[in-house]
């Protein structure tokens, strides 16, 4: 290649070289720090490596295809790109320095005819691309973000019928990743249990996590079902430690064996999000007595998460993500019915009332887990396109399919709660779109210290009950 146009930047970063490696290796995480970008994705499957490919669209209208090359473990990446306009040659070289790690980024550029005029009159142009996406990339690795603060602007919009509506579409996420900071933090020491992980938001989140290096334990009812996404998962992102558990989490006998052989494992959980839900139509009970949505949505994820914190607080910095519904702002809890005995029953309000008893939780823990270093925050994920919308909502999902998210755009915020450092500074909080929304839009879903103090005195009974394998008329007494 003529070398008629070189760029050649260096940084240096308070970060360990395995750490900074990880984080620029996988390149589609361009768009979190290159101002220039519009967007990247990774064309080819599996681990970047060799023959890995990217196409990355440029914010100035035109795309740039990349394929890897060469690639050494923290040492060094080489990339051949080309475009309509020119092809170049990019390789980044990673070493250790006495800050952390230092980072040299070096291009060629070559314009062919009838571009090749470019060569002479872009040199300071490129130069200052080039320095732009260095001190975005010394940024998101720096990653000293602030707590994200809540917006005045959009707890009003939230308000308003058709702005709320419209941020739980598609296009209400892509309005908001333009805001974005990148999440730089390290996650292959870290732990991440994910309850309803083999389809949907759930597996999306599971995936995600794998993909930043995590180890992932998926939790699921169905053993050859977990098995056959733990190998996907496993398959798609290059990361081996993926681990499954059995339980079915309506059934309380079944959530306490789970909690017993994580308690006993003796291995500290890092991440633990509580996702596992359904719809259901009509009224049912489980094998226990439970209604199944007051089963499922709520009682199952407190015992799980109440008996998870001893190795939760092992971690130095453990989250926990609990997975709600906008449906929540309709609804509030009923602690004179908390099993749906009374009046017509309806499936969607059970599960609103469920997810609303699973907020006032959060923000119990958020509360009293505050000394213990757990922060404990909770989303929502949008209108995701996932099976059990289409199923339990056929209605509703004929409706809106053309502005429902992907799966991974709804399970992004589950992901940026758990991974980034900022996220970790706030608790308690509902979230959408890494952005903090109230948890009310009316009173009229606002329950009073009270029932809030009886809904967790509740829980907590059943908890300390069914641990003791009482049954449900003994429960009720």
């Amino acid at each position: 290649m003529d070398k008629a146009l070189r760029l050649d930047e260096t940084i240096e970063l308070g970060r360990p070289v395995h750490e900074v490696f990880a984080y620029v290796s996988e390149f589609s995480r361009i768009e979190e720090w290159d101002p220039a970008v519009a967007r990247a994705r990774k064309v080819t499957s599996g681990p970047p490596g060799v023959g890995t490919e990217y196409r990355i669209d440029m914010k100035a209208g035109f795309s740039l295809d990349y394929t890897v090359v060469e690639f050494v473990e923290n040492e060094r990446i080489l990339m051949d790109v080309s475009s309509r306009f020119f092809v170049a040659r990019e390789e980044i070289f990673f070493d250790e320095a006495a800050s952390g790690a230092m980072l040299r980024y070096v291009a060629d550029f070559d314009f062919p005819a009838p571009f090749r005029v470019f060569n002479r009159l872009f040199p300071g142009f490129m130069d200052r691309i080039g320095k732009s996406a260095m001190e975005g990339l010394q940024r998101a690795l720096d990653d000293d973000f602030s707590a994200p603060q809540a917006s005045q602007m959009l707890a009003t919009a939230d308000k308003l019928i058709l702005p709320g509506v419209w941020r739980f579409t598609k296009l209400g996420y892509r309005d908001s990743r333009k805001r974005w900071k990148p999440v730089s933090a390290y996650q292959g020491n870290r732990h991440a249990l994910v309850t309803g992980a083999t389809s949907g938001i759930g597996l999306a989140a599971a995936t995600q996590l794998a993909e930043l290096g995590a180890r992932v334990t998926i939790v699921a009812r169905d053993r050859a079902k977990a098995e056959e996404v733990a190998s996907g998962i496993e398959s798609e992102t290059g990361n081996s430690r993926i681990g499954i558990e059995i339980a079915d989490l309506s059934r309380m006998a079944e959530v306490h064996a789970l909690c017993d052989r994580l308690l006993d494992a003796g291995e500290p959980i890092d991440v633990l999000v509580n996702n596992a839900g359904a719809l259901f139509n009509p009224r049912q009970t489980t094998a226990e007595g439970f209604e199944k949505s007051f089963a499922l949505l709520l009682l199952g994820p407190y015992i799980l998460t109440e008996r998870l914190l001893p190795r939760l607080e092992e971690s130095a910095s453990a989250r926990v993500v609990n997975v709600l519904s906008g449906g929540m702002y309709t609804q509030k809890v009923r602690v004179d019915d908390l099993q749906s005995q009374r009046g017509d029953y309806s499936g969607s309000v059970a599960y609103a009332r469920a997810k609303r008893g699973l907020m006032i939780a959060t923000e119990t823990w958020a509360d009293h887990w505050a000394e213990h270093g757990v922060a404990v925050n909770a989303m929502h994920p949008g209108w995701a396109d996932t099976p059990g919308v289409e199923t339990a909502l056929p209605g509703f999902y004929r409706l809106t399919k053309r502005f429902l998210r992907t799966p991974e755009e709804g399970a992004d915020t589950i992901v940026w709660l758990a991974a980034s450092r900022e996220a970790g500074k706030v608790s308690g909080k509902f979230w959408l779109d890494r952005e903090q929304h109230p948890s009310h839009l009316s009173d009229r879903t606002r329950e009073s210290a009270e029932d809030r103090q009886q809904l967790i005195a509740t829980l907590d009974e059943l908890l300390h009950a069914t641990a003791a394998d009482e049954s449900l008329a003994a429960l009720q007494g």
